[in-house]
């Protein structure tokens, strides 16, 4: 899998500095790749911010940034491969137009393994500069008796190759976008992945279909416009080079997912990269929100600033992203005007004839909610149960134990078409089928049950919840074990299986 560094003098996983004294600011990537028949290979993705770097003048007598570069791949204590070089800035006669931010790629043949990447940087003209070292573990795994995609190379733009040269693959000059986060600025979001063995797996000249798109990170959920796919003919390598328009895609977190499938749409491969995507275009404004006109709608009669506050709290369990964002920011800014504006807005979108009694008929729910789940201190719909009671219904199976023997009181929920409300704006296909969630009461006390455990899709999953249900008689640090010891009288785990 392709991870992403930066390097502010420090190289390490997501955002680090290199040493206190230093200022050198790079950005690292890495993808591997396969070549059938041959060795597989591994690609290093360096960018460089100009501005971070000591430019000197050279003997052209123009300035010059030169960064020192050492990486080495080891296996069991044994260099495998890699190099140490030099990596020269542009040039440029003027520096109080900027210094230019530069890019390095190099390719490593690697055998399938596990290794231990070593890197090395410094800026050659900061002598207060030491080298900073770090190890970064890496493993390749290709193998010929199964259809596998490499890793997903981001882009920062790709066009036909006229000369081949370190960037060409599959006869494209491919320039690699050095990260995975996307700031507003970054309209595209543009890619590059190879298939392989699909010709040896499926058959020569048979159909496939290559599906690619954007999920959310938490729910894995497929967002409805960031959604394509390309038929390809069976072959040794296919490869797949595209790119998504992100303009209007939301803030938050996401996975860019690569499926292969044969002719019967059953899926041989996938493959998923992480990114992160920062868009205040993609959120509700504050502007948007003052052109809505709530006059003579129902909102108008609650001026109770408090009473409001708790109506947009409990909205909260089927709110998407961008709505839970600015109900929090509501929250702080009491502005009354403003969360009648969001509350009607937010009512609309759900049922743009009859908002209030869209409103009407989810308050009935709350008003449940609290009154089963509410606890000391804390309403019905800020409890896990409550929560998912609201975000997805009433389930068809609640198995309740409170006396079961050596564990803590528990609830097993079962639903057979699960429907998550929190995307029925942005998403109002979704669906699931057979998920169960697991709550239990470790305080014994209070009617506060935490989920431990569901199936759902962007849900927590914990495999060792029967463990938490019977942690006062079963200690265990052993992350092996998923199950929790036979107990008299337990029926978790058959609860489990079928809920009644």
């Amino acid at each position: 899998m392709k991870k992403s560094f930066l390097i502010l003098c420090s190289l390490l996983l997501t955002i680090s500095y290199i040493s206190a004294n230093s200022r050198l600011t790079a950005y690292l990537t890495y993808s591997t790749f396969n070549v059938p028949g041959k060795t597989p290979y591994i690609e290093t993705y360096l960018s460089v911010i100009g501005n971070s770097v000591k430019f000197v003048k050279n003997v052209s007598d123009k300035y010059q940034g030169v960064i020192a570069i050492s990486i080495s791949f080891t296996q069991n204590g044994e260099i495998k491969n890699g190099q140490k070089y030099t990596l020269n800035s542009p040039e440029t006669a003027d520096t109080s137009l900027g210094f230019p931010n530069f890019i390095d790629q190099q390719r490593y043949t690697l055998t399938n393994g596990s290794y231990i990447m070593e890197v090395s940087i410094a800026d050659k003209n900061n002598l207060s500069d030491k080298p900073f070292t770090t190890k970064v573990p890496i493993t390749i795994s290709y193998s010929d008796d199964r259809i596998i995609i490499s890793d997903v190379e981001l882009l920062e733009s790709y066009t036909k190759s006229v000369t081949p040269n370190i960037l060409t693959k599959s006869g494209y000059d491919l320039v690699p976008y050095v990260s995975t986060f996307y700031p507003e600025n970054a309209n595209k979001l543009k890619f590059y992945t190879e298939i392989y063995n699909a010709k040896k797996i499926i058959g020569e000249e048979q159909k496939l279909v290559l599906s690619y798109f954007i999920e959310s990170y938490e729910k894995r959920v497929k967002m409805g416009d960031y959604s394509a796919f390309s038929k390809q003919t069976s072959n040794d390598v296919n490869i797949l080079l595209s790119e998504f328009d992100i303009t209007k895609l939301p803030s938050g977190n996401y996975n860019l997912v690569v499926e292969v499938r044969d002719k019967e749409n059953k899926i041989q491969a996938e493959q998923k990269l992480f990114f992160q995507r920062k868009n205040a275009k993609g959120l509700l404004s504050y502007e948007d929100l003052k052109s809505v006109n709530v006059k003579n709608t129902f909102v108008t009669s609650y001026t109770n600033i408090d009473t409001l506050l708790d109506y947009i709290r409990c909205i909260r369990p089927i709110s998407n992203f961008s709505e839970i964002q600015y109900g929090e920011n509501q929250l702080k800014e009491r502005n009354l005007e403003i969360m009648q504006q969001f509350f009607y807005n937010f009512w609309k979108s759900r049922n743009e004839k009859e908002p209030q009694l869209a409103w009407l008929e989810y308050y009935k729910e709350v008003m449940k909610v609290n009154k089963e789940f509410g606890t000391y201190g804390l309403k019905g719909y800020d409890t896990d149960r409550g929560r998912v009671y609201l975000q997805y219904g009433s389930p068809d199976q609640r198995t309740k134990m409170d006396r079961e023997p050596s564990a803590y009181p528990y609830e097993i929920w079962e639903y057979y078409r699960l429907y998550d409300k929190s995307l029925a704006v942005t998403y109002p296909e979704n669906k699931q089928s057979n998920k169960k969630f697991v709550f239990y009461n470790p305080d014994l006390v209070t009617n506060k049950y935490i989920l431990i455990h569901s199936t759902a899709q962007g849900e927590i999953n914990n495999t060792r919840w029967e463990l938490l249900l019977h942690k006062r008689d079963t200690q265990s640090n052993d992350f092996d074990i998923e199950k929790a010891p036979s107990h008299y009288g337990g029926t978790a785990d058959e609860n489990f299986r079928s809920p009644r």
